[in-house]
């Protein structure tokens, strides 16, 4: 893609004839051979024309909004990559609805959550004849239905972004209300200062209790939380000395919990377990407090800046691709830190980058498991309470409230080892029996039914990649993939002896099965 931003208009072209840039006395090359055309099936020829007369009538309707003044509509292709990446996909009427909009405002309408429900926690959590177990279950299954319908779903996606960064895990936490507090924290302080967002988790049950601040006081002060705090929550690797660690861990002391409380268990800041001592922290001796550590980092420079390249390139990272120029890291970070450490703004300057919609970040994430499964339920309709999915999702290496230790989960390669993709695999098999019963396979039979209509291998699947998120008319599929499945699903029915136009449900069925693991489908 061009490296100019979407609904830009583009630089004009030199009027100036080719031959004035050469010298007279330099001979040309000869012109090399062009490479061989490539035959395309007659299928493939119309959905290219079909793709081109598409891309020609943005391109005519885009330079009329210029040449008036008024709102650049924006490419359908460039809407659903930001469904995709700021949520978990969108449908074919989800673009449509957002193509009429320019760029920025179609960013502003993913940053408004004003439609989203409040969170309701499951009934389980306060239910005396629940286990904690049970309780864990019920939270995963009802975070995962929340991701499938919310109608602002950036703020879901965002949420599990900050559950990976403030990584608390469950089984050492031991308390499913703590876990939902923390999760109601991510939605609700996730989007706005970071600062903000640190001090209160800083101060939450279930992160005291899983890095052990919960027991740390004066006379045998405990460096985890402090550690973290510094290298994993805001400054990243060698920004801080030990005796930083050491002298943060002083100042937390005290900041504890009080296990007694009631109705559960809550922070207490117990001051005859502080050290009220003058402790050095980055060069300045003072009687240092928890939350001024964090005031320190992230108000005061270098530090602030420091740890604003740190979000914007996690941030990136999470939601376009990994291992950003440098250069794009600064820019992110001066308009995050002009910004006061907003992260809202800070998304909103990440989506309306002209490299969120480059060739590199097109189609470059591997969907994570989480993302994987809520878009397979969005796509078939059914729920995780339908589904249970939390039984493959461990197998698949992203279990929701159990992070494999404190740095979170990795990305990309880190979900496509043999179990994990076996695991997709198997959940995909699953799910299908479930989904035989999903209202848009019995459609693609009753199309069939239409008088004069004849629904071809073709037309079957793409009606299941537009399903899927994946309109074929908006984005180019790969060829060789669906060419295979065309012929998978000839082959198919030819095994069951139907004639071309007769569809009954297995095909559908099985070919449900093949797309949710097709390379398209798994990535975002």
């Amino acid at each position: 893609m061009s490296s100019t931003s979407p609904g830009t208009p583009p630089a004009p072209r030199s009027t100036g004839c080719w031959r004035s840039s050469r010298s007279a006395c330099t001979p040309r090359s000869p012109r090399p051979s062009p490479p061989p055309a490539t035959v395309l099936a007659p299928a493939e020829r119309v959905r290219g024309l079909k793709f081109s007369r598409a891309f020609c009538r943005y391109s005519w309707y885009r330079a009329r909004h210029i040449r008036r003044g008024t709102a650049v509509p924006t490419a359908a292709a460039d809407v659903a990559h930001l469904l995709r990446r700021a949520g978990f996909g969108g449908t074919p009427a989800d673009v449509a609805a957002l193509t009429p909009l320019d760029l920025p405002a179609v960013v502003d309408r993913l940053l408004d959550f004003s439609p989203n429900p409040a969170d309701t926690p499951p009934a389980s959590l306060t239910d005396p004849s629940k286990g904690d177990w049970e309780r864990v279950v019920d939270l995963r299954k009802w975070w995962l239905d929340r991701m499938r319908t919310a109608p602002a779903p950036l703020q879901e996606k965002l949420a599990l972004f900050w559950h990976g960064h403030f990584a608390t895990e469950a089984t050492k936490v031991g308390h499913a209300v703590d876990m939902y507090d923390q999760n109601h924290l991510f939605r609700t302080a996730g989007t706005g200062g970071f600062e903000a967002l640190v001090q209160a988790m800083s101060v939450q049950v279930a992160m005291l209790v899983y890095l052990d601040n919960d027991v740390n006081r004066k006379g045998s002060p405990n460096e985890n939380f402090a550690r973290e705090l510094l290298e994993l929550f805001t400054l990243g690797v060698n920004q801080y000395t030990q005796t930083d660690v050491v002298e943060t861990a002083r100042a937390w002391t005290g900041h504890n919990v009080d296990k007694q409380a009631v109705p559960r268990r809550a922070y207490r800041f117990y001051s005859e377990r502080h050290d009220y001592g003058n402790k050095t922290f980055l060069g300045e001796t003072r009687a240092w407090n928890g939350p001024e550590i964090i005031t320190r980092v992230l108000t005061v420079e270098p530090q602030r800046s420091i740890a604003a390249r740190f979000i914007a390139k996690k941030l990136w990272t999470f939601f376009a691709y990994p291992n950003p120029d440098a250069a794009l890291v600064d820019t992110l970070a001066a308009e995050f830190v002009a910004a006061s450490l907003d992260v809202r703004a800070l998304l909103r300057a990440i989506f309306l980058r002209p490299e969120f919609f480059s060739t590199t970040a097109r189609q470059g994430l591997v969907r994570s498991p989480v993302e994987w499964v809520v878009a397979v339920l969005r796509a078939t309709g059914l729920t995780a309470q339908d589904t249970n999915p939390q039984w493959w999702m461990e197998s698949m290496g992203q279990q929701l409230f159990e992070p494999p230790n404190v740095a979170g989960w990795k990305n990309n390669a880190y979900w496509c080892s043999n179990t994990a993709l076996w695991a997709r695999a198997d959940f995909a098999r699953n799910i299908t029996w479930k989904a035989r019963n999903a209202s848009f396979l019995f459609e693609i039979a009753a199309r069939n039914a239409q008088n004069g209509y004849v629904m071809t291998e073709g037309d079957a699947i793409d009606f299941a990649y537009r399903k899927f998120g994946r309109d074929p008319l908006v984005a180019p599929v790969s060829a060789p993939v669906r060419n295979a499945m065309i012929a998978w699903l000839q082959a198919q029915r030819a095994a069951e002896r139907a004639p071309t136009y007769a569809w009954n449900l297995w095909a559908p069925i099985n070919l449900t099965t093949i797309m949710m693991l097709c390379p398209e489908v798994q990535l975002a």
